[in-house]
């Protein structure tokens, strides 16, 4: 397994960072600015480079919402994925993180009721309660709803336009769960919030390119057995977010890595125990004291210490 990390901003310093402490790989993240990829991953890559790392996963790619909704202009849409995607390899990408909730949010319709609950020390985390969520007010842009079995029409459509290009020119689409994983959400399906939805995902395009990002604090909100999973999908796993909750999928809070329900270990022994070798990051931390957060979850400092604490077990399961 590969660590690597998220450098918002990422400035030649930040990226220098990234290396020092003992990531080899760097993800390439911007959900906020979909269509810059084409404009700014070329300089991404080039200053990844200078800080001798590799820009092997990215969290991105173009629009998706008209895709996902099937709206005038997926067409136009999914002919800008294949472009993406093969741009992307030519800069050695491996894997593209994705997913497929309705885009009604800048992180597409990642939700969470709280960014000012308090964690271990007085560190401030994100937390979600369903009895908090208004759902009539949740989504202001006009969106109109289609069934579940609509937009698992739509990414089936997409899947079989796209993953043939990825096959092609070496690169892995990972599916990123629902978050919370929850459907329906302030009135819209969501068709990546269960067990059963990725087996349907798995089986609706059996490419090894079709395959999944496994996010530890999504599975864990649902109350799966994380090591069961591993075993059922240990081929289609192409990437890993490394993250702790305390609480189940209705109420939970995010934790720092040694501080939530998860026995992260147990976790990573299992991946390591089906082969896989790809990259995991640290996923949303609490922000520390002192600390200014351009993003929510994504403070530096606490992806410092995530980060440190992930090598360290990496390196407890690669001895054993």
């Amino acid at each position: 397994m590969r660590l690597s990390i998220v450098a918002k901003p990422a400035t030649k310093e930040r990226l220098e960072a990234v290396r020092q402490i003992g990531a080899q790989d760097v993800v390439y993240y911007s959900v906020e600015d979909r269509g810059a990829i084409f404009d700014q991953f070329g300089a991404f890559v080039e200053r990844a480079k200078a800080a001798d790392l590799r820009a092997t996963v990215v969290e991105a790619g173009p629009p998706i919402g008209k895709i996902v909704m099937g709206e005038d202009g997926w067409r136009e849409q999914t002919d800008d994925w294949v472009d993406a995607i093969r741009l992307l390899a030519s800069h050695g990408v491996e894997v593209i993180c994705y997913n497929f909730m309705p885009q009604v949010f800048d992180d597409a319709m990642v939700v969470r009721t709280s960014f000012e609950t308090k964690t271990r020390g007085g560190a401030i985390t994100s937390s979600y309660r369903a009895i908090d969520v208004d759902h009539e007010t949740l989504v202001e842009a006009d969106v109109l709803p289609i069934s579940k079995d609509e937009m698992r029409a739509n990414l089936k459509r997409f899947l079989d336009e796209v993953i043939p290009v990825a096959e092609d020119v070496g690169i892995k689409l990972a599916m990123h769960p629902d978050d919370p994983p929850t459907s329906p959400m302030g009135g819209l399906q969501r068709i990546m919030s269960s067990v059963e939805d990725y087996d349907w995902l798995l089986a609706a395009n059996p490419s090894k390119a079709n395959g999944i990002t496994y996010c530890i604090g999504c599975f864990a909100e649902l109350g799966c057995n994380l090591e069961g999973l591993i075993d059922r999908w240990s081929n289609r796993i192409h990437f890993v977010h490394f993250r702790n909750i305390r609480g189940c999928q209705d109420d939970f809070v995010e934790t720092f890595p040694d501080d939530g329900d998860v026995d992260l270990l147990s976790v990573l022994r299992k991946l390591n125990e089906v082969g896989y070798t790809g990259c995991i990051r640290p996923d949303h931390a609490p922000k520390l004291s002192g600390e200014h957060v351009e993003i929510e979850g994504y403070g530096f400092q606490g992806h410092i210490f995530t980060a440190g604490y992930l090598r360290g077990l990496l390196t407890a399961v690669a001895t054993e």
